[in-house]
């Protein structure tokens, strides 16, 4: 039981870290196409935002705590040991998650809600492969 609940935690803080990882990734693809190749910009502005990927992992883990223990425990309730459960289940969290940030139609027409989707259905994907183990399947 002791070592199921850590890996579930390293689990969601491995998702934690890829949903992070996600946002991060296109704030960085932005800068690479604002720095018209100038490596010395890009790997400036890349320092910079070192911070912000910090402060957006610990808003990310703040934030998620709750609804992915509803999506694991749904998971356990219904035996569900499938990828597309806990990816699906993620982009539910990324959705809700966007949603009580920003109530507003406008997040979503920018195709901001569409990328915290994204970003929690790879974070349920990371969780799935580290607690596949004691989902039922041998690594």
């Amino acid at each position: 039981m002791s070592s199921s609940c850590c890996r579930a935690f390293g689990g969601w803080l491995a998702g934690c870290g890829a949903a992070t990882a996600v946002l991060a990734s296109v704030i960085q693809t932005f800068l690479m196409i604002a720095s018209g190749g100038d490596i010395a910009r890009l790997a400036g502005t890349t320092v910079a935002l070192l911070p912000f990927s910090f402060l957006t992992f610990v808003a990310v883990c703040f934030l998620t705590a709750i609804p992915a223990l509803m999506v694991i425990w749904l998971a356990e309730l219904f035996h569900a040991r499938s990828v597309v459960f806990f990816g699906c289940g993620g982009g539910a969290v990324g959705a809700f998650c966007i949603t009580l940030l920003a109530p507003s139609s406008a997040i979503w027409i920018a195709g901001l809600g569409e990328l915290f989707v994204v970003a929690g259905f790879v974070a349920g994907a990371t969780y799935w492969a580290v607690t596949r183990e004691d989902l039922g399947y041998s690594r």
